[in-house]
């Protein structure tokens, strides 16, 4: 089936089609553009398809028949044939890092989608130009690189990089990292430091750091979140456009400064998407930045969430599961982030605060802290108008989700992760048993449940059409 892709309202980018002109115009004052020969999916349940479109002037004049749509074009119109191809609408990317993914591109790209193994990712890291005196990656997953099995030691194969500068590689997951010696010197961190709620300095029988620094909370001690710039942020957005992305997500904003940038950049002329926001919890000032967020906004941006998580990562050790892991001993002991009294409270602080809760849940034993946690708030504040988001959503039992329902709740669900970790769910993580269920999305529909998907770039690269294809196959 050839698609199109209805980017926004102005523009149609065809995949295995060829219109009749050079391609839509954009400015009011041009001519209408006519697409016809086309299923046009409209999500209007009363009429979910039509044949014909009419834009003009970036808007959508008509939606229907090709006699409607002609009409509605005026006089003067240019006319598409898409020889049959189906139209969509915008895609909304429902939970991503796209600020953050930005500032990630000047890093050493250690995906295993480019990266074969350990010592291809050191030859990278060898040649990377330095960012503040540090060396630094993204996307380390012993896990998927040929010749490893599990999370071995790295920090001699990193002081093989340098032993003058500090390196830090980021997980794949983004819940964990690699370092250095140097690395942990310049952060301050001996193999006495205590752990961070939520986070591991991990070290071997000896008691010495292994240089694998597990949980977000333990590696953000190390290394703040990389450096956005205009540049980086409007490549990344671009980046989703021509994917057919019309509305992009940035769920870690951690402070005044980012909210700044965004409000800037989306002022910037020819933005190409819109952007909607979530403040991390652990925002310094957040009671002060909630209340005056609307100062921020702008046509393309928008803040609604206040984001936390329950939990880390699967791949990274630190999901939290009732049963446990089925066959992975590297995994933390608990990995949960909170005990339920502090979660509660980070989540009456939302309510209170009157955005909504966006929580980080992977595992079912989090999906029981963040639920617990919404339940409290509720009962406490009366509030049954605000929508909570439960992201990631992995492994979710079928009573979970009969909560869920009644909390009013909404999931969105990593559908793509099991395209490159199936196989380890099931052999290592999971078990045969659970691992059929993850990324439960047909139950939470049954159960009249707002249902998405996401694909949590910079974990996965953006890409709604492969997602879907991911969430149908798998």
């Amino acid at each position: 089936m050839k698609v199109l892709l209805a980017l926004g309202s102005i523009c149609l980018l065809a995949l295995g089609c060829v219109p009749t002109g050079d391609g839509p115009r954009e400015d009011a004052d041009d001519d209408a553009s006519l697409y016809v020969n086309a299923t046009i999916v409209t999500m209007n349940p009363d009429a979910p398809f039509a044949e014909a479109m009419t834009v003009k002037g970036g808007r959508i004049l008509a939606v229907g028949d090709e006699s409607a749509a002609r009409q509605a074009a005026g006089a003067d119109y240019e006319v598409y044939d898409l020889d049959g191809a189906t139209v969509v609408p915008g895609f909304i990317e429902t939970h991503e890092h796209m600020m953050m993914q930005g500032g990630l591109l000047p890093w050493a790209d250690l995906t295993p989608a480019t990266t074969r193994d350990r010592d291809e990712a050191l030859a990278k890291l060898q040649r990377q130009p330095l960012e503040d005196g540090w060396i630094l990656g993204f996307g380390v997953e012993p896990l998927l690189y040929q010749g490893e099995d599990g999370q071995p030691s790295w920090r001699a194969s990193l002081d093989s990089v340098s032993t003058e500068i500090p390196v830090l590689a980021i997980h794949n997951s983004g819940h964990a990292a690699y370092a250095n010696s140097r690395a942990f010197e310049a952060a301050g961190i001996t193999k006495d430091t205590p752990n961070p709620m939520g986070g591991e300095f991990v070290r071997g029988a000896d008691g010495e750091l292994t240089g694998f620094v597990n949980g977000r909370p333990a590696w953000t001690m190390m290394h703040g979140f990389p450096t956005v710039t205009s540049d980086t942020t409007r490549r990344s957005a671009l980046q989703r456009a021509l994917v057919g992305i019309t509305t992009a997500s940035e769920l870690a904003i951690t402070s005044p400064q980012y909210l700044e940038h965004l409000e800037a950049v989306t002022r910037e002329p020819d933005f190409p998407v819109r952007i909607v926001g979530g403040l991390f919890i652990t925002m310094p000032g957040l009671d002060q930045v909630a209340s005056r967020v609307a100062a921020y906004e702008t046509e393309l941006f928008r803040v609604k969430f206040i984001k936390s998580w329950a939990d880390g990562s699967i791949q990274g050790g630190t999901a939290a599961f009732t049963e446990g892991y089925y066959d992975f001993p590297q995994a933390a002991a608990s990995g949960l982030t909170a005990t339920q009294d502090a979660f509660d409270a980070q989540v009456l602080k939302m309510y209170e605060l009157g955005l909504w809760p966006a929580i980080h849940a992977n595992g079912d034993e989090a999906m029981d802290l963040a639920l617990n946690a919404l339940a409290y708030a509720r009962e406490k504040t009366g509030n049954v108008v605000v929508r909570p988001q439960l992201i990631h959503c992995q492994l979710v039992r079928p009573d979970q989700l009969d909560r869920i329902a009644e909390l009013g709740a909404s999931m969105t669900f990593f559908a793509t992760h099991v395209y490159n970790y199936g196989d380890l769910h099931r052999e290592r993580f999971l078990g045969p048993e659970r691992a059929a269920r993850i990324s439960a999305m047909k139950l939470a529909l049954d159960k009249g449940i707002p249902t998405a998907m996401h694909d949590d770039a910079p974990i996965a690269l953006p890409n709604p059409l492969f997602n879907i294809w991911v969430a149908v196959n798998r």
